[in-house]
């Protein structure tokens, strides 16, 4: 039995040595913050499988989308293709025109089919092996297209037994390695017929269905095939099951399904037994199996996420328990007593709420995106929680418990015609809406109805995509620029683009616009990415290719590795995929020289369908000064303080109005935005060249912006006219030394 198969995988202790041979670095603070459990079982979305593991999509019940091979040796393949059908552990996938190829999951070996023109593919397929439909003068004839025993490529072979009036489609097949089974509608009409067909001999048998509108969704066994019967006035379903090796002879039907009226109902045979899922039970899905003979029914599993898949040994698999602690995928087989008995095949241990993927660190916050806990429905919507992070002086990493800070979910508009919705709806957030990115406040930005990505964000500011080949550049909701879609990056209130010379890239102060300076990367292209930290600037030529930083103090260009990346304040964060490892690399001036380089951070566990992007997702950086948080093999969220030195407290945007009207009663709102978070901080107000202090506006902690509302007064009484200096003095958390910033408002009346 493998544990926790269809879940997190299990990581392991980072290693501490550098992938360049460089030094032990210092123990790194740590800190866990638990995920709690769902009451919602974990859903393995299983659609296929054989003797070595199983096929994985989002839905299992509507498969669409890039699929996951998971093996019971723990080894998993990741954005596999999107399949038309599924044989075992075997799945048909379409290529381009009139080319597909079955493949192997186990293995990953694929078989092509390069089809005539003429030729229609049906859904019926197995290992070198695929029926097609052809289309001529004379009628509709099948074909079964068969890799020669001894390799090679696909040899035409026509199928016998097909009536005169076969159709044009086939409907509802299911494929095993010894057949198939399905309907189609006769040409010119008349009753629908339902057929086997023998791969062996490419032979197709009619099943009698006199007394039936329809024979449909079949289920194969070895020696068992059962239908959903639906009668002549296509009123009432019951199951149907047929001997598979004499088709010709009447079969057996079954009644008492606990009211089975539709295709919905999953069955399938065991033995001598039919196995069903209960209908009228729209979340528990109990499994039940009642003898072809006849007599009463019994219950195999209390729960089920409502699926059957055969495996490609023809035993059943259902993922099913008593409650999300007590969940597996079962197989299902003839017990000792020849009624169907469940043994767990894949343990699934209980989801955290975490592993729906939101992970941002700002300015000394954890914030994550989590579901309810209590939900025992799918896809509840998902909050943001906040903890916050505190390293001591004696390098203990302490968080407090998570706070719930808000819906992530939102609102879109309608259009107000009065059509059903037009009023607007609400979206939960899932999915790419989930990949959360630091502001600099403390908060997070993400995609929203209006805002399909989010390429940077920093205070007040972002960059938005709107369009593949359209973005935006905002202050809050106000559109300062629209340009094409390119890398972009902000620090503060700077903006970081690329230029037209590869390696380039140009700075401009916001929200004027104004050139700030330029500065060439060394990087052999334009770069498709950018961020920005201070005195680092990474650049990426795209996903997998080159990439770098540049360091502006010493102007020196640092190698890093390729891969998804987060920069930080003295050291990127990369994610290497093939190794499924997070790698940090240090730069030279935030460590010594001995152990700047590339070493292991932490295991990057498999989670199911995630994205090859995690950043924001499962791990995510503090590039104001602090940690790198990502999730683990237990679902819960570590966060690791890397031992570098800093660069100093700074106020990297400045929004102070120059001016003050007292008489028009809006006061004076000045804000700050610093690199790191402050543990205090003070605003003085004075005449210009006047050292006496004429109001003092204080604060602690501050993580990202400080905000001062000045009403103009000074002890009560409005400002007299005139130009008044303001001092900023902020003191950053670990104590080194404070950042100053001045400037001056001039105050009038009228």
């Amino acid at each position: 039995m493998l544990a926790l198969g269809a879940g997190l995988l299990g990581t392991g202790a980072p290693s501490a040595v550098a992938a360049d041979g460089t030094g032990t670095p210092p123990p790194m603070p740590t800190v866990t913050v638990p995920g709690d459990r769902m009451a919602l079982p974990r859903d393995a979305g299983i659609v296929a499988a054989d003797g070595s593991g199983y096929l994985s999509a989002r839905e299992a019940r509507h498969p669409s989308g890039t699929l996951t091979w998971i093996g019971d040796d723990g080894r998993q393949v990741e954005n596999l293709p999107e399949a038309r059908a599924f044989n075992g552990g075997h799945g048909l996938e379409h290529i381009e025109g009139n080319s597909y190829r079955v493949r192997h999951y186990a293995s990953g070996r694929t078989v092509r089919f390069d089809l005539p023109a003429g030729d229609t593919v049906t859904e019926v397929f197995a290992a070198g092996r695929l029926l097609t439909l052809r289309r001529s003068a004379t009628g509709n004839t099948l074909h079964l297209w068969e890799v020669p025993a001894g390799g090679g490529a696909p040899v035409d072979r026509p199928v016998g037994g097909v009536p005169a009036d076969m159709g044009p489609a086939v409907y509802t097949p299911a494929s095993d390695a010894r057949g198939a089974a399905f309907w189609w509608k006769p040409v010119g009409g008349g009753a629908w017929r339902t057929a086997l067909l023998d791969f062996a001999s490419a032979r197709l048998t009619l099943v009698p269905s006199d007394g039936f509108g329809l024979l449909e969704y079949p289920r194969l066994t070895d020696d068992k095939v059962v239908f959903m019967a639906i009668d002549e006035k296509f009123d009432v379903s019951n199951a149907y099951v047929i001997d598979r090796n004499h088709p010709e002879r009447p079969g057996t039907r079954i009644t008492s399904l606990d009211g089975v009226t539709d295709w919905h109902t999953e069955m399938a045979v065991v033995g001598d037994w039919l196995v069903y899922m209960k209908p009228d039970d729209a979340y528990g899905h109990e499994v039940r199996a009642v003898p072809l003979s006849g007599g009463p029914a019994r219950t195999l599993l209390d729960r089920s996420r409502g699926v059957f898949v055969t495996a490609a040994d023809g035993s059943l698999l259902v993922e099913g328990g008593s409650d999300a602690a007590h969940w597996a995928v079962h197989r299902v087989t003839p017990g000792a007593d020849g009624a169907p008995a469940t043994a767990p095949r894949v343990e699934l241990p209980p989801l955290s709420r975490w592993e729906v993927g939101g992970f941002a660190v700002d300015q000394g916050r954890l914030l994550l995106a989590g579901e309810d806990t209590r939900s025992t429905e799918p896809y509840p919507g998902t909050r943001l929680f906040g903890s916050d992070l505190t390293l001591d002086p004696d390098g203990k990493l302490t968080a407090t418990a998570p706070a719930d800070r808000g819906d992530l979910g939102y609102w879109v508009p309608g259009d107000d015609s009065g059509d059903p919705g037009s009023s607007g709806y609400y979206m939960t957030c899932y999915g790419s809406c989930l990949r959360l990115t630091g502001t600099g406040e403390g908060t997070v930005a993400h995609q929203r109805h209006d805002v399909p990505e989010v390429v940077a964000a920093s205070g007040p500011y972002t960059v938005v995509r709107q369009h593949p080949t359209r973005q935006e550049v905002r202050n809050g909701d106000t559109v300062l620029r629209t340009t094409g879609a390119q890398a972009a990056a902000l620090w503060g209130s700077t903006l970081w683009t690329p230029g037209t010379t590869p390696g380039t890239v140009n700075a401009v102060s916001l929200p004027s616009f104004s050139p700030s300076g330029s500065l060439s990367t060394g990087a052999p292209c334009v770069p498709r990415e950018l961020q920005v930290v201070g005195r680092w600037v990474y650049w990426s030529c795209g996903p997998g290719r080159e990439a770098g930083v540049y360091d502006r103090t010493t102007r020196r260009a640092l190698d890093v590795p390729r891969g998804y990346a987060q920069l930080a304040d003295g050291y990127l964060v990369s994610q290497d995929d093939a190794a499924r490892k997070l790698l940090i690399t240090y730069f030279p001036g935030a460590v010594p020289d001995d152990r700047t380089g590339t070493r292991e951070l932490a295991a990057l566990p498999f989670v199911p369908h995630a994205p090859q992007d995690r950043r924001g997702r499962h791990w995510a950086v503090d590039r104001f000064g602090g940690p790198v948080a990502h999730l683990d093999g237990n679902g819960d969220a570590v966060v690791v303080w890397p031992r570098v030195t800093t660069s100093p407290l700074a106020v990297i945007a400045t929004n102070a109005p120059a001016k003050l009207n007292t008489s028009a009663n809006t006061g004076w709102k000045g804000a700050w935005h610093t690199s790191r978070p402050v543990s205090h901080w003070k605003l003085t107000l004075s005449r210009t060249g006047e050292s006496t202090v004429l109001r003092t506006f204080t604060g602690g902690t501050a993580r990202g912006r400080i905000a001062v509302s000045w009403d103009g007064t000074l002890n009560g009484v409005k400002a007299k006219p005139g130009t008044y200096r303001w001092t900023l003095t902020a003191q950053p958390t670990d104590r080194t030394r404070p950042v100053v910033a001045s400037g001056v408002v001039t105050v009038h009346t009228g």
